[in-house]
């Protein structure tokens, strides 16, 4: 093998590697070894100097080096740009808990997709209402504490501020699950004191902190009421699954482009008030609770206009 085809393979290398994150000169060293391109630190500090003039950011701190923008671009389309970005850009506007990673992912995008695909999607830019509202407003860091404790069926301490009492005191609680219903993140979880599943409007807690006890998720998971709802072909697109907050429902696909989501929900309350809404667009199958409550929720309705 030629030095000239070496050098080019080793500079390949050491992008590759540095594309996966930081390393040190020393785990360099080894990534060009391990591809068959023998060579010492200072042949890699050369090759990455060689790297910085051509237009790659690298950056050397804590003796690592990381690779921090590039000149390579992405092949976006033009309106595979403007999707993108438009949803990208206005979650991050919006979304409480991961706006500021979702804007920096979005200028990293921005940096990676070819200069007229950009241009395509900036002048045509959409703006998806996907609005968090709540008030008061939601704090973020509250919400990342209780999706982790969901995550790792922790139990939490929550300082919780009841509507129905007026009072704030602190409940220990064993979070099973973070939803968005009815344009507000709420949480549900198990409380021993209650004996049930108790829903908290995430706005109204003060303060989450997560405690070193596990907990068993599933007995409470299985409280919660069957759901079964075919949904239109414009209805699916719009909702998706999450006409059913539970992320482990299923989809049935259909051949008209409709779709059957099945799983729990934990809140028949608030689903009937979901399905309701797409009206002949959804239709439920399945939970005999769910199907009851929609009927009288129905029925009150139309009873105020006849």
């Amino acid at each position: 093998m030629s030095e000239s085809f070496q050098t080019v393979r080793g500079v390949l290398v050491l992008l590759k590697t540095l594309s996966e994150g930081p390393a040190s000169t020393h785990q360099l060293v080894s990534a060009l070894s391990e591809a068959g391109v023998q060579r010492d630190e200072r042949t890699v500090r050369r090759w990455l100097e060689v790297i910085r003039e051509e237009g790659f950011g690298v950056r050397h701190s804590r003796k690592r080096h990381e690779l921090t923008g590039s000149p390579v671009r992405i092949a976006f389309g033009d309106y595979e740009a403007l999707a993108t970005l438009s949803v990208l850009e206005s979650l991050a506007q919006r979304e409480p808990a991961y706006g500021e990673h979702l804007a920096s992912a979005a200028k990293k995008l921005r940096e990676a997709i070819p200069e007229k695909a950009l241009r395509f999607a900036d002048s045509g830019k959409i703006e998806f209402s996907l609005d968090s509202a709540s008030d008061p407003p939601e704090d973020p860091n509250i919400i990342d504490t209780l999706r982790r404790a969901t995550h790792r069926s922790q139990k939490a301490r929550v300082l919780y501020y009841s509507l129905r009492s007026g009072s704030v005191r602190w409940r220990t609680v064993e979070p099973v699950r973070v939803a968005y219903v009815q344009r507000a993140h709420r949480l549900f979880a198990y409380e021993r004191e209650e004996s049930r599943v108790t829903e908290f409007r995430i706005n109204r807690i003060h303060q989450a902190r997560l405690l070193p006890d596990k907990f068993a998720p599933e007995a409470h998971r299985h409280a919660f009421e069957p759901a079964r709802v075919r949904l239109s072909s414009n209805a699916f697109t719009a909702y998706g699954k999450a006409i059913i907050p539970d992320d482990r429902a299923t989809i049935e696909p259909l051949e008209d482009g409709g779709a059957i989501i099945e799983g729990r929900t934990p809140s028949v309350f608030w689903t009937v008030r979901e399905v309701a809404a797409l009206g002949p667009d959804a239709q439920v199958l399945g939970g005999p609770e769910l199907k009851r409550q929609l009927v009288s929720f129905l029925e009150q309705t139309l009873k105020k206009y006849e």
